[in-house]
């Protein structure tokens, strides 16, 4: 069943493998839509024994501008820069909420490759740079994820999700707080095209 299906996908791919725009063209996308962040492998510990409120994800704006050009049938590249208010919460505590906020721009450069169909897959690297956060004196000012994801394009509107893999570890002293975490962010973005 395996085999099966792999041939008929290997016969297929070629079919949506062409690209929707030609080569040359640039295209620019402002974007609008929204997060969930949090910090992987965080969490605080209570004051009783056993007391442990691990980190969960929150929700956030994200808003930007990035530009695809065209180099190839199928292959495309792709920069931006896109503000993300990002972070983390914590598991419900008896007296008080906590949430680690940031607010980050993050600059995607990715490869993308094209279908006929609309459909397009994407990798590559992402700086993040924190310009503002409620904890500014424990987390670091410069991250690095991997972005990656798929967009879907219907006339002109983009519809993009995407994963941002955090590389770098959050804290600037991973030692004061024995762990090393990392940025575990879900973008879905909608962005309309203006070609250049």
């Amino acid at each position: 069943m395996k085999k099966l299906v792999l041939i008929i996908f290997a016969f297929a791919l070629p079919l949506f493998l062409h690209a929707q725009k030609e080569v040359g063209t640039t295209i620019i996308y402002p974007r609008l839509g929204l997060n969930w962040s949090k910090f992987t492998n965080d969490g605080i510990r209570g004051l009783q024994e056993g007391e442990y409120y691990d980190s969960k994800y929150r929700t956030g704006f994200t808003g930007g501008v990035e530009v695809q050009h065209q180099f190839g049938n199928v292959i495309a590249g792709s920069i931006g820069a896109l503000y993300s208010r990002q972070g983390t919460d914590y598991d419900d505590m008896p007296d008080a909420k906590l949430s680690l906020k940031t607010d980050n721009i993050l600059v995607p450069v990715r490869l993308v490759a094209t279908t006929r169909i609309g459909l397009n897959f994407k990798l590559g690297v992402q700086p993040e740079f924190m310009v503002h956060s409620n904890a500014d004196y424990f987390l670091n000012k410069v991250n690095l994820s991997i972005p990656v994801g798929l967009s879907y394009e219907w006339n002109h509107i983009a519809l993009d999700v995407r994963y941002n893999i955090g590389v770098t570890n959050i804290y600037k002293d991973s030692n004061s707080y024995d762990k090393t975490s990392h940025g575990s962010t879900f973008l879905v973005t909608l962005g309309y095209g203006f070609d250049l």
